[in-house]
This record gives structure tokens, C-alpha cells and sequence, in this order.
């Protein structure tokens, strides 16, 4: 059976035109759905109910962050490197602890204790660690693909 390819019926300009549309829709879903889970964390939902935008949000992130790493891309204004991981790192592990604190203390109004406190700042360290690790295993790979990619890019020059 032959694979017919389908004919690109817009002009250069149109199909860069069409490609920052589809840009801006992935990440206005993206985020519209990041915000979403957030608001209905902080309003008490479990995790059990919130499963359906948590499995929609991954596939998303996972498929966006294996085809950069793939291809050798980060991002349009920044490399990754070490203090940048760090910075990241540290505001995911706050907004974490902010949004917990939050939602344990104000809305689901559990009394404020040693142990609450302790158990949201373990967690915030957790959160840290897991992201900082995260982050610094994709730079590595990103530096590793992207050697290659120049190389193969000299290669070709020759």
C-alpha cells in the first residue's frame, strides 16, 4: 500500500504564519491547563479527580521535552546551565509550598503545627531536589545532542 503524502497547499509565509498559531494554541492550552489543575488543587479536589488534566498536562510536557532534547532544542532566548537549574528549581519548590501552605492552612482549614509546617517544607525540599535533578539530567542530554548535531553540522560543511 503506498503512503500518499498529503500536498502542502500554503506558501512559506503562510505555513510560518500557520506554525506560530499552532505554537500559541499548544501553550494556551498548556498553561489554561496547568491553571486549571492548580485552582482545583487549592479548591480541595484529590488527586483521584484531578487525574484526567494531570495525564493531559504530562503527555504534553513529556512530548514537548523529549522532541526538543531530540532535535537539540531549549529555547528560543536561553541555554540551560547549572544556575539557572538552581533558579528554577528553587521558584517551583516556593510557588509548591506557597500553593500547599495555602490550601492545608486557609481553605481546607487545618490548624497551623509543627508537624503541618515541617511536612510542607519536606515536601518543598522534595520538590526541589526532583526538579533540580530533572532539569540538570536534560541539560546533559541537550549538551550531549546538541556536540552532536554541530558535529554532524561540520561534517556536512566539509
Amino acid at each position: 500500500m503506498k503512503n500518499k503524502k498529503s500536498k502542502n497547499m500554503l506558501d512559506e509565509m503562510q505555513d510560518r504564519k500557520l506554525l506560530k498559531i499552532e505554537e500559541f494554541g499548544f501553550w494556551l492550552v498548556f498553561w489554561v491547563l496547568f491553571a486549571v489543575i492548580l485552582l482545583q488543587a487549592l479548591m480541595g479536589a484529590t488527586l483521584k479527580e484531578l487525574m484526567g488534566e494531570i495525564v493531559a498536562l504530562m503527555a504534553a510536557s513529556v512530548y514537548i521535552a523529549f522532541s526538543s532534547l531530540k532535535n537539540g532544542l531549549w529555547g528560543r532566548s536561553y541555554t540551560p546551565t547549572l544556575k539557572a537549574d538552581v533558579i528554577a528549581s528553587v521558584l517551583a519548590s516556593v510557588i509548591f509550598g506557597i500553593l500547599n501552605a495555602v490550601r492545608a492552612f486557609v481553605i481546607l482549614k487545618n490548624p497551623v503545627e509543627l508537624g503541618a509546617v515541617v511536612q510542607i517544607a519536606a515536601l518543598c525540599v522534595g520538590v526541589f531536589i526532583l526538579c533540580f535533578a530533572l532539569m540538570e539530567v536534560f541539560r546533559l542530554i541537550y549538551k550531549k545532542r546538541r556536540r552532536k548535531l554541530d558535529d554532524i553540522e561540520e561534517e556536512e560543511e566539509r
